[in-house]
């Protein structure tokens, strides 16, 4: 262990939008982090907040908000533990104002609220360069924000802080960031430990297969220990668990989890630098727990990036049909065929047939089956120029109940506008940032 004390404890209370709830509050009543902060967001949950805040000025904030925040607010309130999380999707002032209403729900009276927003930069879309030329109708642009303005409603008192679209790692250094001595150097680790912390469970034993040894437990599984990370002011940390928590800390987790969504491990770029993690080291210090200490930065990105949600005409079409029993394999594949034949007039690029379970996934590098399974399903996915179109193609899947192989059943159709995600780059000083505050009567 490090002999130093830590600047600022910092707990992983989730990953993403439906995360688990109880490792937020077990972390928050632990007495033992200073801040717990909430990863929801990515853009197939920002899109629907988009259509949610068209439809209602009021809406347009996570879902789940009520559900995740009433068991955590009092606990976090009760252990001077702040709230950090981007549960704001597309409105966090309205969230800000719902944690309000919900704080003085609890008699949490005087907690403060900091809605920071300023990441929908749909008013500035003639300043944003495109990866490619937009094909559509563009029906939100939200700029990923750094760390600095949820620093600054920390500082200013903040017991909770909501915003929107930010980089998932500032949300966990945001907490330690005023701290930290001066230079890169320290900026550099934190937001290296925000990216550790940003998928929870993932650090700790979820989504990881032991090399030569054994998964853990379901009942591990089940209560799996989120981490929490002890940072110092020159940027080092010890990610650890609670004591008794299940799960797994090692250095070979966190090496995974560093490299998770990384293209280039020596230029990562984040809102608030460029980081190279070439340098980064990770130590066993003890059970379930790891220092890591070595992230550069390369200093700040020119641009921050945009992510663009681009409406295409026409539908996807995404059909399932089931098959069971001696012969589901052959049954499946003869069915994929006779709907291969039946769609024809579909371009290649626009419509996929494949077999769950064989190759949906891999496709033509799925290696052949030892063993015939017992069952897989046919799944269609299709471009469709309109309704018409797409009604067709769940006909077909319809059809091969009666006119198909035998035993075709179970089966599933979901029809979905073409919604597009595209990235883009904006200049950092073309974004003013603002902080709304709320405060439960």
């Amino acid at each position: 262990m490090d002999s130093r004390p830590p600047i600022c404890r910092i707990g992983a209370g989730a990953g993403f939008a439906g995360d688990r709830i109880e490792p937020a509050v077990a972390l928050a009543a632990s007495g033992e982090v200073d801040a717990v902060a909430l990863e929801c967001l990515a853009e197939r949950t920002l899109l629907p907040a988009l259509k949610a805040r068209a439809a209602d000025p009021a809406q347009g904030y996570d879902p789940r908000l009520r559900r995740r925040l009433k068991p955590l607010l009092p606990v976090a309130r009760a252990n001077r533990c702040a709230i950090v999380s981007n549960l704001g999707q597309a409105n966090p002032r309205a969230a800000g104002r719902a944690i309000a209403t919900l704080a003085a729900e609890l008699g949490l009276k005087g907690l403060r609220i900091a809605a920071v927003h300023g990441d929908d930069v749909m008013g500035l879309r003639e300043h944003i360069a495109w990866d490619q030329p937009l094909q559509g109708s563009l029906v939100g642009a939200h700029a990923y924000l750094g760390a600095r303005p949820l620093a600054a409603a920390l500082a200013e008192g903040a017991e909770v802080v909501v915003t929107g679209r930010v980089a998932d790692s500032a949300l966990f250094a945001a907490p330690a960031l005023l701290r930290l001595d001066e230079g890169e150097a320290a900026l550099a680790g934190a937001i290296a430990v925000g990216h550790l912390l940003e998928c929870s469970g993932q650090l700790s034993g979820g989504n990881y297969a032991p090399v030569g040894g054994a998964m853990l437990s379901a009942e591990a599984y089940a209560n799996l220990g989120f981490p929490l990370a002890e940072v110092y002011a020159d940027g080092s940390a010890e990610i650890r668990l609670l004591a008794g928590a299940p799960g797994l800390l090692n250095p070979e987790t966190c090496t995974l989890q560093l490299f998770y969504e990384v293209h280039d491990p020596a230029r990562y770029a984040t809102p608030d630098c460029v980081l190279d993690f070439s340098g980064v080291r990770f130590e066993p210090t003890g059970p379930q727990r790891v220092r890591m200490s070595g992230a550069r930065s390369l200093g700040p990105p020119p641009t921050l990036k945009v992510a663009g949600f681009i409406e295409r005409p026409g539908w996807i079409a995404d059909c399932e049909i089931g098959f069971a029993g001696s012969g589901a394999l052959e049954r499946a594949r003869r069915s994929a065929e006779t709907l291969r034949l039946r769609l024809h007039d579909w371009a290649d690029d626009d419509i996929a047939v494949d077999v769950v379970g064989v190759d949906s996934i891999l496709r033509a590098g799925s290696a052949p089956s030892r063993a015939a399974p017992a069952e897989c399903r046919v799944h269609v996915s299709a471009r469709c120029p309109d309704l018409e179109a797409a009604q067709i193609v769940e006909d077909e899947i319809y059809a091969m109940t009666l006119s198909g192989p035998a035993g075709g059943c179970s089966v599933r159709s979901e029809r979905r506008s073409r919604i597009e995600v595209v990235d883009g780059y904006i200049p950092a000083h073309r974004i003013e940032v603002g902080i709304e505050w709320s405060e439960a009567p």
